[in-house]
């Protein structure tokens, strides 16, 4: 099932929220135009069962200029992560995570290097 995603280009942020969460966003400040990828990625991948179809829409007027730019290049990076996710993206969903460099040197002298 597709998702929309609104395109909003605000006085500060150009904002991008899923439709019907638009309390949940990702925005990109005008002033810098700062594309944090981890929040990129925690609001449309982190948590994912199967793979997602994303559909970037504009509820306003066309973007022209720079918003169209950020719309562009916004719109690129999520149809290319869309693209990259295969099968084995959700294989071990449930697993738990990996064990940190700090758990195995609890392990201590059970290892040894040869």
């Amino acid at each position: 099932m597709t998702k929309q995603i609104n395109f909003l280009d605000e006085p500060s942020t150009y904002r991008f929220a899923l439709k019907g969460d638009d309390d949940t966003a990702f925005e990109i400040s005008k002033d810098t135009l700062i594309f944090n990828s981890n929040d990129f990625y925690r609001l449309f991948f982190k948590g994912l069962k199967e793979k997602p179809e994303y559909e970037l829409v504009t509820p306003d007027i066309e973007p022209k200029g720079q918003a169209k730019h950020v719309f562009d290049t916004v719109a690129a990076i999520l149809e290319k992560a869309c693209d990259s996710i295969d099968a084995d993206w959700f294989k071990n969903v449930d697993a738990p995570p990996a064990e940190s460099c700090k758990d195995e040197e609890k392990l201590g002298p059970e290892i040894e290097e040869k």
